[in-house]
């Protein structure tokens, strides 16, 4: 049987490009009814970063990671301890309010964010029209990282995230062109919004108030290129707990970001098949990498990528493979 072409399959349905959709033992979703330790419960043991949530059988909403992490915070090395000892914080009131948190039931605490209409797909729809979802912004303007996918019915049969779309872009086969004949200096946004190592989580949390932003990169100075760390939401909303704010708003971005690595970093030159790897091998799970070079352990920014840049740049390398003449293949 012939390999199947990557524009084919952009095409063809999910229902007929993922395995087990429907498959009662992969798809998890809580009911407004259950706890928020439960539902935590459940994204740490199957480490599920958006959960969908039902009300009876009926499809309300989805939370995120980031969402979580707004009303309980946990005690770990994502928190500054030490800092907040320092600040005369007792650690026994935080202990405490995720305690009760914990008891109160997924309706009762993100009743707003169940409001919004969820990022629901069709099971019958084009890959490449999730693809195109993915990038959109929706009525909220917020951009969503992963689709929940419904049968005729509107039975929640799966979900379907940008990590799950890249790997299948990875493994495409006729877009070597793009895999590895583009570059990320083909795809990487320049204009880059960034704050400085003195700023604070307050100024972190007010770029990231309208949505537009998921990572920000930590400079040495104004305006500067030079590079030392990133920060992203998830690690933002980790401290934004009501507990916390008067204590950790003047806490310093250049004590809380990721420093720049192997990991977050790749080189201009880098093939996007490579690049695509940053977003989906690790356990971080990243949603956007720093382009630049090293001289010795200094990073030059020249620019940073997004799954988003991945998805869009694909979909134009695809129409222009569409777009070609019988006989210049």
């Amino acid at each position: 049987m012939p390999e199947e072409y990557f524009n084919e399959r952009l095409k063809k349905q999910l229902n007929q490009i993922l395995q087990g959709l429907g498959d009662s033992g992969k798809v998890k979703t809580v009911k407004t009814t259950n706890t928020i330790a439960h539902l935590t419960g459940l994204m740490k043991c199957f480490k599920i970063r958006t959960m969908p949530v039902l009300d009876a059988k009926t499809l309300v909403g989805v939370v995120s990671l980031v969402d979580v992490a707004k009303v309980l915070t946990p005690r770990n090395t994502k928190l500054p301890i030490e800092y907040l000892t320092q600040k005369g914080f007792d650690m026994t009131q935080l202990h405490n309010a995720n305690k009760e948190m914990g008891k109160k039931t997924v309706g009762e605490v993100f009743d707003s964010i169940l409001d919004f209409k969820p990022p629901v797909f069709l099971q019958t729809e084009t890959l490449e029209d999730a693809i195109k979802q993915l990038i959109r912004r929706d009525e909220n303007h917020r951009r969503n990282r992963t689709l929940v996918i419904l049968d005729g019915v509107e039975r929640v049969v799966g979900t379907l995230s940008y990590v799950d779309v890249l790997r299948i872009i990875r493994k495409g086969t006729g877009i070597d062109g793009f895999l590895n004949g583009r570059t990320a200096n083909d795809i990487l946004t320049s204009q880059v919004v960034t704050h400085t190592q003195i700023e604070c989580l307050q100024d972190a949390m007010f770029t990231f108030d309208d949505g537009l932003f998921t990572h920000i990169p930590i400079t040495t100075l104004q305006d500067g290129n030079i590079v030392i760390g990133i920060v992203d939401d998830v690690a933002v909303a980790t401290l934004e707990h009501q507990l916390l704010f008067e204590d950790l708003c003047d806490y310093p971005l250049g004590q809380m970001m990721t420093k720049v690595s192997d990991k977050n970093t790749v080189e201009p030159n880098c093939p996007i098949k490579t690049l695509i790897g940053k977003f989906v091998d690790g356990h971080e799970r990243p949603t956007a990498i720093l382009v630049g070079d090293y001289e010795g352990e200094q990073f030059t920014m020249a620019g940073i990528i997004s799954y988003v840049d991945i998805f869009r740049k694909l979909l134009e390398f695809i129409d222009g493979l569409n777009n070609q003449k019988p006989g210049n293949n």
